[in-house]
């Protein structure tokens, strides 16, 4: 089915009838289900930025586009800098909500698109009273991670997503990846934020998380401790246990290793 409806996107006068929402939800729809067609992608890229489409996209259909180019792993760089346009736009916005807003900056990071402009008008929109009060935990953390990818320090914002990831109600929802790309992040970037690292450390030593992580997590998460200079012994332990358990170590690629045995012994433990 999938083949066919791809041969009936390849119909040019169709093509031209799609607008930006059925663009953004064609795109979304194949980056759901992994089709890397190249032609078909630089095909609807096109398609998706020329200045009529453009001008006609929701803040959802810019990040369900953006989000698809970086899902599949296909830089346009034509239409990603549209995209950016299209964002800052007067007025524009202020019409996303946290989940555009974490899935933009996600994916311009996952493609390595360091579009200063964008990623302060997005930090600007975070920032506005009340907003980050409706963060989820996944948004918190991509939010996080995908500016300390592209290297750029918001400090004013990363203070907001410390304060909103300590929070009890969504600590407490936090998976064990967005805990250790939240400590990557901000280890990355310098930022010692003591109450955050604690309450990420009581996070992974709650019941049931350590046993879900992946080496990278644990790689990550001795990497951005030791960075930091913060010696919290029994999230060490829990992370030698962890690394210690039958088979997990076969899981561990050099990065892994080297990050893991650098952070113990950078701590001196």
């Amino acid at each position: 089915m999938v083949q066919a409806l791809v041969r009936r996107l390849r119909d040019e006068d169709l093509a031209e009838r799609l607008s930006g929402q059925q663009l953004s939800m064609t795109l979304w729809g194949l980056a759901k289900l992994r089709w890397r067609d190249r032609g078909l992608l630089d095909w609807l890229a096109d398609r998706a930025g020329r200045p009529e489409v453009l001008g006609g996209l929701t803040a959802q259909s810019v990040s369900n586009i953006a989000w698809a180019f970086a899902t599949l792993g296909v830089l346009n760089e034509g239409l990603m800098a549209g995209l950016a346009r299209r964002t800052l736009e007067p007025g524009f916005l202020s019409t996303f909500v946290p989940q555009t807003v974490s899935n933009t900056a996600w994916a311009f990071a996952t493609l390595g698109v360091p579009d200063h402009a964008l990623m302060a008008g997005l930090a600007r929109r975070t920032l506005q009273p009340g907003f980050l009060s409706s963060f989820k935990p996944q948004e918190v953390a991509n939010t996080a991670w995908a500016y300390a990818s592209l290297g750029i320090l918001n400090e004013p914002l990363m203070a907001g997503l410390a304060r909103r990831a300590s929070q009890e109600e969504l600590l407490s929802g936090l998976k064990q990846q967005e805990v250790s790309n939240l400590a990557w992040a901000f280890a990355t970037l310098g930022i010692r934020n003591e109450e955050l690292m604690a309450g990420l450390a009581r996070r992974t030593l709650q019941e049931g998380m350590l046993p879900g992580s992946r080496p990278q997590d644990v790689g990550n998460m001795a990497w951005a401790y030791a960075t930091l200079g913060i010696r919290n012994k029994p999230l060490m332990a829990g992370l030698a246990r962890q690394t210690l358990q039958e088979g997990f170590l076969s899981g561990f690629n050099e990065q892994e290793v080297s990050n893991t045995a650098w952070g113990f012994a950078t701590l001196g433990m």
